[in-house]
């Protein structure tokens, strides 16, 4: 499994998980009021609630997880982070967001690469690999979509992800 894809990844949807989290508890309250009149479906509108807000506390957890692992890089690299990833910024944005914050380019991605490496392997042993990954690919197709693309930013690596899903 590709630990980076998958830093990358969740370094890329963390603006949108709380957004996300908030979204799947407003359909579990749409549902509950929905099971009030329709006691016919009670059942399944109940299990439709229960699994809308199993997946709300799987994004809320991975969300901290994801933040209590950022927390520990230094101020500076959180700051990259923050700025490449929170801003979305492109490619030929970096050397004007590079002097933004006051680092040389290169030392911009040095901060990115060391945070990404530093990412994937604190989430690694908090308990996300390959399993769990998949479990969420599968519950969550816009983060299968991101992580899709992400591999797709990285063709090597692709190749490995590939061949270690096939096993």
């Amino acid at each position: 499994m590709n630990k980076t894809a998958i830093a990358k990844t969740l370094l890329t949807i963390r603006p949108g998980l709380n957004d996300y989290a908030n979204m799947l508890g407003e359909r579990a309250r749409t549902h509950a009021l929905c099971s009030y009149h329709t006691p016919d479906y009670t059942k399944r509108i109940m299990d439709k609630i229960i699994d809308l807000n199993v997946k709300q506390q799987t994004i809320c957890n991975l969300s901290a997880q994801l933040n209590q692992v950022i927390h520990k890089l230094p101020e500076a690299t959180q700051m990259v982070i923050h700025h490449y990833y929170r801003l979305y910024e492109t490619a030929t944005n970096i050397a004007t967001l590079a002097q933004k914050l006051g680092v040389a380019e290169r030392t911009f991605y040095r901060h990115l690469d060391r945070a990404t490496t530093f990412i994937a392997n604190h989430l690694n042993s908090l308990g996300i690999n390959f399993f769990t990954w998949q479990d969420l690919l599968h519950e969550h197709r816009w983060i299968k979509e991101t992580f899709t693309h992400q591999c797709q930013l990285n063709p090597l690596q692709t190749n490995l992800h590939q061949m270690e899903l096939n096993h």
